[in-house]
């Protein structure tokens, strides 16, 4: 299958003419337009209806936005710190893709805030969260720190593309030149920015990470390595991402980079994969060696519960399988087996955050009969008289909540490959 007739990056480095948009990509974005317009509907639908055509109960109050909220925080932040570790380590081989990896960056923060709005019932009462703020909670850190990220990333995409930009003219380079002189600024301010990113990344996924992990009733999230986990199932994740997302670019003939850059970046996803499998066996294994009964009970639903076939595809098909992909010399020098490997790699870390979820929030905090309110009747239907109880909830998402989110997945989608087709991606250096 032969890739889309994509024109080569302009400005700068590739020459003065803005591409030109492909019939296909037209297709592909009219289908992204109607997804968003789907999930739209579908969100209008639950504003009007009430959360209760979610299936999250009283038992579960986190469902699927939240999940994909994690996800996509992690997805930023791995992909923000590839960026700014190259820049601020000498790590020069990262540069051909670094303005990959900050678009990322920038497109998964968006949507990890966007997921917040639909989870909340009342999101017109957004607004209290800084008017009424309560310094002490880490979720008012939380959405500080996503919106000063969101404001990092999107000025880090725009300090590494506006030269180009204004050698083809576009009014986004607001009146910079690309004389030396205002290359070299870009450049230290590039360098300044770094100082600052890498570790406001960190922060955005330590945070989101003390959201459970200072839960002291949820045993399952009650740790202190949890931070660090989520740091490295991030790295895993952001930088598998960024591989994709640049093979695919580079298919699409908006990159150029050489096959050499490929084994390297499956090389350093290995050792990310390993940490990441040893920061959960460590969990594990503290969890379950003294014989806690909630730590115990906890680690027990994932062996030999209810979750062990999800805790399977997070482990055996998440971590152990693209590592020994990856962990072979010879297998990394195809880019299409270091992509496999990353996309799958990609799944795990999203299982990983699913089991987080499942684990913790399905079993009540008060295991004693009846157990707590799961918010529906006793004939099972939402709105009628008497609460029926319980002392677990399996929680499966409802059709209204993949719809919104697809339509926010869409939306992601559309973002990147707009400012893929008309940013300047290639670096100056590597033509």
């Amino acid at each position: 299958m032969s890739a889309p007739a994509l024109p080569r990056p302009t400005g700068r480095a590739m020459g003065p003419a803005r591409p030109r948009v492909d019939p296909r990509l037209a297709a592909w974005l009219a289908t992204l337009i109607a997804l968003m317009a789907a999930g739209g509907g579908a969100w209008l639908y639950q504003q009007w209806n009430g959360l209760r055509v979610t299936n999250m109960r009283n038992t579960f109050m986190w469902g699927n936005y939240i999940l994909f909220f994690m996800f996509f925080v992690g997805l930023s932040a791995g992909g923000l710190i590839v960026a700014s570790s190259g820049r601020l380590f000498g790590a020069t081989r990262f540069k051909p893709i670094v303005r990959v990896a900050v678009l990322e960056a920038t497109v998964a923060i968006t949507l990890a805030g966007t997921f917040i709005v639909p989870d909340l019932g009342r999101p017109e009462r957004l607004l209290h969260i800084f008017l009424f703020a309560n310094l002490t909670s880490p979720m008012v850190w939380d959405v500080t720190i996503v919106l000063l990220y969101l404001g990092l990333s999107a000025t880090y995409v725009w300090l590494y593309t506006r030269a180009d930009l204004a050698g083809r003219g576009s009014p986004l380079a607001l009146g910079t030149g690309t004389s030396e002189r205002a290359l070299r600024r870009d450049d230290r301010l590039k360098g300044a920015l770094a100082w600052v990113a890498l570790p406001a990344a960190i922060l955005l996924h330590s945070i989101t990470a003390w959201i459970f992990g200072l839960q002291i009733g949820r045993t399952f999230w009650y740790t202190a390595v949890m931070a660090p986990m989520f740091i490295a199932s991030a790295l895993v994740s952001g930088l598998a991402l960024v591989i994709l997302l640049a093979l695919a670019v580079r298919w699409a003939g908006r990159l150029r980079f050489d096959d050499g850059l490929v084994p390297y970046l499956g090389g350093l996803l290995a050792v990310f994969i390993a940490s990441e499998a040893f920061l959960l066996f460590a969990e594990l294994l503290t969890a379950a060696y003294p014989g806690a009964p909630a730590e115990g009970q906890a680690v027990t639903r994932l062996l030999a519960g209810p979750y062990l076939v999800p805790f399977l595809g997070e482990t055996a098909f998440g971590l152990l399988l693209p590592f020994a992909l990856l962990a072979s010399a010879r297998l990394r020098r195809y880019p299409a087996v270091v992509a496999l490997a990353a996309g799958i790699a990609v799944v795990g870390i999203f299982v990983h955050r699913l089991n987080l979820l499942l684990n913790a929030l399905s079993v009540p905090t008060i295991a004693l009969p009846p157990g707590l309110s799961i918010g529906v009747g006793q004939a099972g239907s939402v709105g009628l008289p008497g609460a029926a109880f319980a002392t677990s909830y399996w929680y499966l998402p409802s059709p209204v909540e993949w719809l919104v989110v697809g339509g926010v997945l869409a939306l992601g989608a559309f973002l990147f490959t707009v400012a893929a087709w008309y940013l300047p991606l290639q670096e100056p250096d590597h033509h």
